[in-house]
């Protein structure tokens, strides 16, 4: 099978070294800068997606040459117009999920600083700060302690912005556990099982320090009984069918005992998720699930193992910090090629004169993944794995057992307690 991995930033390098390992013709279209070294001496690039191949896009923001591609009979996964829609607009995707008739927090979206700030100071309600459109990857979504601090933070939002016309939602914080719900789809069906993801954004032990996107996460299977999936994606089944959506779909969301509220649709492989669940749980030739997927011939189920998936980036200076790139070229020893496609899902990697180091970037060197029958031995699996990695200045997460394992008790609590099901057993 041939495939070409459509991508902002290369940040599917791991899954085409894995589709590789398989046996099958790879390349990766990259059209951004920030991904230029990422893989190289180790996976093959093309300056146009090759025709006659399955077009994977491993990110949103790809959605019209998709479309277009499509148009034309290519076979698509992960990517189209609508997936971009359902992460940037979030108007839009609140609009779908209660069409669908998923519960989310109240919300409003603004274009103007001013009537923004005013709303913050007559609301009696907490407030999250959400960016949308072209503020999306300029200013972070952010959880304030109060409200007072909102309105500080809305000054800094709005010098980030500069002459940039905002786009941003102010949404009800709602207390509870974050979790998100992933489903794939084949333009028709579910493929099962579902899996869930509790993750960490926060740079530093303790959940403290900058974001960093993803820090760490564990990753578990879960069926329709699953009161959180019956809630959730379950409800997606007729709109992902009436878009002939292709690939897989996570709904994110806070659960705590008066129900579930859906936040945010990651219309894509969600980072570090995605390699968690491919390099953990994933047992099968993820290449031919791909293909069935674009053809739109996905299989009943899915080939994975009922185990637990825990991934830890490493990371090093200056990330999480983009405004700088990292050095190029730091020997990664410790790590040996064939861990590419099973246990370290590279980012930042290349390879020169017959070893790793790394490629620059913003310096995200990769996710340490590992499998346990429980999610403290999966950690404990993962850490094991990682702490034999050498790599100038490398830093990751060290409480992510902790921090994970105590999230996952309180949702279990909760679906035991207040739902009609659990969201496992054991």
């Amino acid at each position: 099978m041939r495939f070409t991995l459509l991508s902002e930033a290369a940040d599917g390098l791991g899954l085409a070294l894995r589709l590789k390992a398989e046996g099958n013709s790879v390349k990766m279209f990259v059209r951004e800068t920030d991904g230029e070294g990422r893989g190289k001496g180790i996976i093959d690039r093309t300056e146009d997606p090759q025709w006659g191949s399955v077009l994977v896009a491993d990110c949103t923001g790809l959605g019209l040459l998709c479309d277009k591609f499509m148009e034309h009979g290519a076979k698509v996964v992960g990517g189209s117009s609508l997936a971009d829609r359902l992460e940037t607009d979030r108007d839009f995707a609140n609009d779908v999920m209660r069409a669908c008739g998923i519960q989310v927090p109240e919300s409003q979206s603004f274009n103007d600083w001013d009537a923004a700030t005013q709303f913050i100071a007559a609301s009696e309600k907490k407030l999250v700060f959400k960016p949308a459109g072209v503020c999306s990857g300029v200013v972070p979504s952010y959880v304030p302690s109060d409200n007072e601090e909102l309105l500080e933070s809305i000054e800094h939002f709005k010098a980030l912005c500069g002459a940039m016309k905002p786009e941003f939602t102010l949404q009800e914080f709602i207390e509870g556990t974050a979790l998100s719900t992933e489903a794939w789809f084949d333009g028709d069906k579910f493929i099962r099982p579902f899996n869930h993801t509790i993750e960490r954004k926060h740079f530093m032990d303790g959940d403290i320090g900058p974001s960093g996107g993803c820090t760490g996460n564990l990753v578990w299977l879960c069926d329709d009984s699953d009161p959180i999936v019956s809630q959730t994606v379950l409800r997606l089944e007729r709109f992902l069918r009436a878009h002939q959506y292709r690939g897989a779909i996570d709904v994110n969301a806070v659960v705590n005992e008066e129900g579930v509220w859906g936040l945010e649709f990651t219309p894509r492989f969600g980072y570090d998720a995605f390699p968690t669940f491919l390099y953990s749980l994933y047992v099968g030739e993820f290449g031919r699930l791909l293909w069935q997927l674009a053809h739109g011939q996905g299989p009943d189920e899915m080939e994975v193992a009922d185990l637990f998936g825990a991934g830890v980036r490493l990371s090093i200076p200056p990330w999480p910090s983009e405004k700088f790139h990292a050095e190029e070229g730091i020997p990664i020893r410790g790590l040996k090629p064939e861990q590419l496609v099973t246990d370290f899902y590279p980012y930042d990697v290349q390879m020169q004169d017959g070893k790793l180091s790394t490629s620059g970037g913003y310096g995200i060197v990769g996710v340490m993944n590992a499998n346990g029958k429980s999610a403290k031995e999966s950690f404990e699996n993962a850490y094991a794995k990682l702490k034999k990695v050498k790599v100038t200045d490398g830093q990751f997460r060290q409480d992510l057992e902790e921090v994970c394992l105590k999230d996952y008790r309180k949702l279990r609590r909760i679906a035991r307690n207040e739902m009609s099901g659990d969201l496992v057993t054991a």
